[in-house]
C-alpha cells in the first residue's frame, strides 16, 4: 500500500479503540499537547530545501512512527520552524520533536546536533522505504520530501530556535517501590494481560519488579525460565505503552523456551533486523522475542478492525522494522484464542498488500 493512499484509509488504520471481548487491545493512555505549530501546511513537494529552509517548514510527510522502539503507528509528520510534529491518523497518539539538538560553541561558533538523521534506506516493500532516526524513534516514509535535506544538516538548520530534548518523566521514581509495583499490579491483571497469557502463557509465579542486578545491566525486564518468574521495572520506562510492550516481549521469552521446535521451523528465511540501534539486533533471541511481541501487538490492535486488508499492508511496516513479525502473526492466527478474529482468515491464507 503506498503512503499516499494512507489519508483515505485512516479510518481502516485505526487501533480498537475500547475492549470488546479479552483479545481487543485497551485504549492506549498516548497523549501529546501540541504547541508552537506557526506555520501553515504546505505539500511536501514544494520548494528545494537544501537551499532554502523555509521551503521545507509547513511540509506534511506520511509515514509510520515507531517511538522508542514501539510498534509503528501510521500518520503524517508536519515540518515546521519549532519541530517536527507527528500526529497519528487514529488522532490517539500526537508528539513534537525537535529539529536540532542544544545549540553548542565550537571554535567556529555556534552549531546544533542533528536531530534527523537518515539510518538506512530499504527495498523490501517494492520501492524505496526512507528510515529516519528522529528523538529516539524510527520514523518511516516512502516519500520523504525535504527530511532527505534536514538529515544532511544544512547550515541554516544552526540558526533555529528548535524545541530542546527534554527528560522523560519515569512512570515511578528509582526509589518507589511501593508505586513501582503498583504499576506492575495494575498491568499485569488487567485485560491486555489476560489477552497475552491467551497468547504466551502465564508464569506461574506472580511478576515482580526487577531486582538490583537486573537494574545494574540496564534491564527493562527479564524472565527467567529455571523459575518460570518475570519482573519488570516501570522506573526505568517513561510511558504505559512501554510497559505494556516489555510485558510482551518477556512473556514471549517465555513462549519462546516452551517452543523451539516451532521456531525452529517458523524461523527460516527470516531477515536479521537490519537497524543496529533496534532492540533484537545481533541477537537472534531477543530478535525472536521482539518480533513475537509485534506480531501480539498487531493482532489485539486489529481485533475490531472492519477492514482487514487494509490492515494486512500495515502489518507490512511492522515487519519492515522487526522482521518475523508477519511470520509470527500467521503462526498466533492458528490458536484458538484467535479464531473470531477478523485477521484471521486472510493472515492464515498468506495474502497481504504492498
Amino acid at each position: 500500500m503506498k503512503l499516499g493512499s494512507l489519508a483515505g484509509r485512516a479510518a481502516g488504520l485505526a487501533l480498537a479503540a475500547t475492549i470488546a471481548s479479552p483479545l481487543v487491545l485497551a485504549a492506549q493512555s498516548y497523549t501529546a499537547a501540541i504547541a508552537g505549530d506557526t506555520l501553515r501546511v504546505r505539500s511536501a513537494g514544494a520548494g528545494n530545501s537544501e537551499t532554502d529552509g523555509h521551503t521545507a517548514f509547513g511540509a506534511v510527510i506520511e509515514g509510520y512512527l515507531s517511538p522508542r522502539g514501539l510498534p509503528p503507528i501510521a500518520g503524517a509528520m508536519l515540518v515546521t520552524d519549532t519541530g517536527l510534529v507527528f500526529r497519528s491518523y487514529d488522532g490517539r497518539y500526537a508528539s513534537t520533536l525537535p529539529v536540532v539538538g542544544p545549540m553548542r560553541q565550537s571554535l567556529r561558533g555556534g552549531w546544533r546536533a542533528s536531530a534527523v538523521t537518515l539510518a538506512y534506506v530499504e527495498q523490501r516493500l517494492g520501492g524505496a522505504s526512507y528510515l529516519f532516526r528522529v528523538d529516539g524513534g524510527v520514523f518511516e516514509t516512502e516519500s520523504p520530501g525535504p527530511l532527505v535535506a534536514l538529515a544532511a544538516h544544512p547550515a541554516w538548520l544552526d540558526t533555529l530556535s528548535s524545541r530542546e530534548w527534554q527528560a522523560e518523566r519515569a512512570l515511578a521514581d528509582d526509589d518507589d517501590a511501593v508505586a513501582a509495583a503498583h504499576l506492575v499490579s495494575g498491568i499485569v491483571h488487567a485485560p491486555y494481560a489476560d489477552s497475552l497469557y491467551a497468547i504466551f502463557g502465564r508464569p506461574s509465579r506472580p511478576v515482580g519488579l526487577v531486582g538490583a542486578r537486573g537494574r545494574e545491566a540496564g534491564r527493562l525486564g527479564e524472565y527467567i525460565s529455571t523459575r518460570d518468574s518475570l519482573a519488570l521495572d516501570p522506573a526505568r520506562m517513561a510511558s504505559v505503552a512501554q510497559l505494556r510492550h516489555t510485558l510482551a516481549h518477556e512473556l514471549a521469552h517465555r513462549w519462546q523456551a516452551r517452543s523451539r521446535a516451532q521456531l525452529a521451523l517458523l524461523w527460516k528465511n527470516v531477515p536479521p533486523i537490519r537497524d543496529p540501534k533496534r532492540y533484537g539486533y545481533g541477537s537472534r533471541r531477543e530478535h525472536q522475542a521482539e518480533a513475537a511481541a509485534f506480531a501480539a501487538h498487531f493482532l489485539l490492535a486489529t481485533a475490531a478492525t472492519t477492514d482487514p486488508a487494509a490492515q494486512a499492508a500495515v502489518l507490512d511496516h511492522y515487519d519492515l522494522l522487526v522482521p518475523g513479525t508477519r511470520v509470527l502473526a500467521r503462526y498466533f492466527a492458528l490458536q484458538p484464542a484467535f479464531e473470531a478474529h477478523p485477521m484471521r482468515a486472510l493472515l492464515i491464507a498468506g495474502r497481504h498488500t504492498s
